[in-house]
């Protein structure tokens, strides 16, 4: 007994040992990841586009769990969005792919439109200090949309990136996409809706940005320039039809003006046979009586004498 006994006390201390030197290193590990985390924080640091999340495939690292896609458009890991906020949007961004054309040679028939997601985050890290900040977001957005959030088939995808620290917003698009959603109209859209941004309401921003791009992706979108392309068109269409209008009315007034000259210096002869012009030529008493033939009792009892019968009828 005292032997086995003996021989089990050291093994109790031995395994005792091991679980208080695995406790240690635990302790030890999280420590470490507190003061990187802190650490972080002080210097400000943010994120790259390699380690930033992917919304579709890492949901619950972007600050959408539980979602009822399990995937999701919008990456907010550091919770600038509400979950209201980010639930709404998250439905607006869905609809594009049912809502607008497939822009690929081969399509599903469902669901294959164009793609729109959204990046948002505290801050960019600085990982080269001679680029601006500008480019910094340009950058990011665009490793997004080539690389890690490279949707769809035929590269239909639009990213949306915003840093809030910086105050920058940077739209990604592709070479396709770009003949449609083209730079004029980024900037103008963005000068739209660029006061809501200001007040930090992001989530109306991003929605009225969205339903701007999707509209120019459908095909409805009506910029400046092509408004006033249109009213210039409409103005110049109506100036000459009037114009046209009051031409005809001119010509037609002429016309009238020179058939009424015309007829009022006709000679008899010109506008009447010989015969009536000889007829209005004689002076009463000559020849004929009246036109009418009807005359007074002189003329039908010259008649009458003459040919005999009356000359008041048939």
């Amino acid at each position: 007994m005292l032997e086995s006994a003996g021989s089990y006390m050291p093994c109790h201390h031995v395994m005792a040992d091991r679980a208080s030197g695995l406790s240690r290193t635990i302790c030890i590990l999280l420590m470490l990841m507190v003061c990187l985390s802190v650490s972080r924080a002080q210097k400000g640091a943010g994120w790259t586009p390699e380690a930033y999340p992917n919304p579709q495939t890492q949901p619950a690292l972007c600050g959408r769990p539980n979602t009822y896609r399990n995937s999701s458009w919008i990456c907010d890991p550091d919770g600038i969005l509400t979950r209201w906020q980010a639930d709404e949007l998250d439905e607006y961004l869905e609809s594009v792919r049912w809502e607008t054309p497939c822009p690929c040679d081969v399509c599903d028939g469902v669901a294959d439109g164009y793609n729109i997601a959204v990046a948002l985050m505290r801050s960019m890290a600085v990982t080269d200090k001679s680029h601006n900040v500008s480019y910094r977001a340009q950058n990011f957005a665009n490793y997004l949309r080539t690389t890690t959030w490279d949707y769809g088939s035929c590269d239909e995808g639009v990213v949306i990136l915003i840093s809030q620290k910086e105050r920058r917003i940077y739209t990604s698009v592709s070479k396709e996409v770009g003949l449609k959603v083209t730079p004029f109209r980024r900037e103008s859209i963005y000068e739209k809706r660029r006061g809501l941004f200001s007040i930090d309401d992001y989530q109306m921003g991003l929605a009225t940005l969205v339903f701007d791009y999707k509209t120019v992706l459908i095909g409805t979108y009506q910029d400046v320039e092509e408004m006033a392309e249109q009213n210039l068109s409409t103005v110049i269409s109506g100036v000459c039809v009037a114009l046209s209008f009051f031409f005809c009315c001119g010509c037609c007034m002429i016309l009238g003006k020179h058939e009424v000259e015309t007829r009022g210096n006709m000679t008899p002869s010109t506008s009447m046979g010989t015969e009536t012009a000889e007829l209005m030529a004689q002076k009463p008493g000559q020849g004929y009586t009246s036109v009418a033939g009807f005359g007074g009792g002189d003329a039908g009892a010259d008649a009458g004498d003459a040919g005999g019968g009356d000359a008041g009828g048939f």
